[in-house]
């Protein structure tokens, strides 16, 4: 679809004059997606182009061709603290489409203790942190006191502590505070395998617990989960794509960008495949890690420091979608599993409302840092979730009538401490080259959060630098 050219560039050039060149964005994910809203916002020209058939990314939505189902690519998760996150589904007028938790509250089911609650109280941080972790059934006293220890240190992350922590994985910074085994397979693992998509032992413990602190100390409603209530396109893609064609900008799906154009020193455009050059002023790359270095001329990608991520591991996360004759999570909507394969289990019944006729229990296994899993079959992972669920459920789980496995084998670049070091800014060394994603310099891990924040980053350089030329 082409679209009427843009209105206006803000300090650029006169309103509506068919000369002015557009921001390129390569990539129709999240953040490329947010780039074009909030380069829109600001009146600036946008043409984006991505490589799929259609824009979104892991955060779009699909049919089941079996069920009629929508279904999300994989089970993301939100918090109500995700400021960047608001920010933007403000702006597209979706925020009322998340229906938030009343207080935060985790449920897991653990093999001896069974079902077990932890739930913070309506009270300023840190005391919630606090009243929380005192009250909880899933850990034993003493492992409580432990919790409150590491959560102590989570008010305490001075500068001089976080170049300490830089270096250090989450199993080295739970061996500091003292955290037992026991607290670490109930409590631990669980939430930074699903916050990082990273085993405890691989993850950067700056970055897990910088998560921890946007969750737990700020606003006590902050942690608590943000569930939308319809799929991951209505919510975020249709939206953007339709606010970034009201602008006059151009989404452009199917376009397969091969490499960036420079003149002088400065980026230029884009080559695409099929297609030939695209003239461009300003180009965003919102592409993965592991495909940013690709698109760069030799000499590019030395002056950047962007050669060598593709050298860096990605992390798989596995989602298993089965459907039942009942729903036996009853109204429960989201429980963490210890002790198992899968490690969080949604009940998508109660989460997003069915527009169709269709069984009525639907749930979603998920499985991150899925390295031992991701290689399995569709049989054998079905298989390995349906004991899980008969572990806790009983015979109500044994027999699913239809099952979807999706396997993101490169799903989220892995947070390391030597990938945190590495970490490149919205801006690079070539003028008028910008990067967006979740796996640029946000300070935070692969999550909706980080790749708007990135977006909002980006956008706000390439205005400037945009109102700092002429020509």
């Amino acid at each position: 679809m082409v679209c009427p050219g843009p209105r206006r560039d803000t300090g650029t050039g006169a309103p509506g004059s068919p000369s002015v060149k557009p921001v390129v964005i390569v990539g129709g994910g999240l953040s490329g997606l947010a780039s074009g809203v909030l380069l829109s916002r600001y009146d600036i020209p946008v043409l984006l182009l991505e490589q799929k058939p259609a824009a979104g990314g892991r955060t779009s939505s699909f049919r089941d061709p079996a069920t009629g189902e929508a279904l999300d690519n994989g089970q993301h998760t939100l918090i109500a603290g995700y400021e960047a996150t608001n920010r933007f589904l403000t702006l597209l007028g979706t925020a009322h489409l998340l229906r938030v938790q009343e207080r935060p509250r985790l449920r897991f089911h653990h093999p001896v203790r069974g079902f077990c609650t932890l739930e913070l109280p309506r009270l300023s941080a840190p005391y919630n942190l606090g009243a929380g972790i005192l009250r909880t059934d899933l850990l034993s006293g003493a492992d409580r006191v432990r919790l409150l220890r590491a959560g102590i240190s989570l008010l305490t992350l001075s500068a001089r502590r976080e170049a300490r922590l830089a270096e250090w994985t989450i199993e080295e910074w739970l061996t500091g505070t003292g955290q037992s085994a026991e607290a670490r397979r109930s409590f631990w693992e669980p939430l930074a395998v699903s916050v990082m998509n990273e085993t405890c032992d691989r993850a950067s413990a700056l970055v897990f617990l910088r998560a921890l602190r946007k969750a737990f100390l700020g606003h006590w409603r902050a942690a608590a989960f943000a569930v939308p209530t319809v799929g991951l396109s209505d919510l975020f893609v249709q939206p953007a794509v339709a606010l970034i064609r009201r602008a006059g900008g151009e989404v452009r799906c199917g376009a397969s960008v091969v490499e960036l154009l420079t003149s002088g020193g400065v980026a230029s455009g884009v080559r695409v495949r099929g297609s030939g050059d695209v003239e461009a002023r300003g180009v965003v790359l919102a592409v993965p890690s592991d495909k940013v270095a690709r698109l760069l001329p030799a000499p590019v990608r030395c002056a950047t420091g962007l050669a060598g991520f593709d050298d860096f591991a990605l992390s798989p996360i596995v989602s298993i979608y089965l459907w039942y004759r009942e729903n036996f999570m009853g109204s429960e909507e989201i429980l963490g599993l210890i002790g198992t394969h899968i490690q969080w289990l949604f009940n998508r019944r109660a989460l997003v409302p069915s527009t169709i006729a269709s069984p009525p229990g639907f749930v979603c296994g998920v499985i991150s840092a899925a390295h031992g899993s991701s290689d399995l079959s569709n049989d054998e992972l079905t298989r390995q979730a349906v004991g899980d669920l008969c572990g806790i459920y009983g015979q109500a789980a044994a027999a699913p009538l239809h099952a979807m496995v999706l396997r993101e084998r490169r799903a989220t670049f892995s947070p390391t401490p030597a990938f945190e070091r590495r970490r490149p800014g919205a801006a690079t060394s070539i003028p008028g080259l910008f990067l967006a994603g979740d796996w640029t310099a946000t300070g935070l891990p692969a999550t909706i959060e980080g790749a708007v924040l990135s977006a909002e980053r980006c956008a706000e350089r390439v205005r400037a630098w945009r109102a700092g030329r002429t020509g």
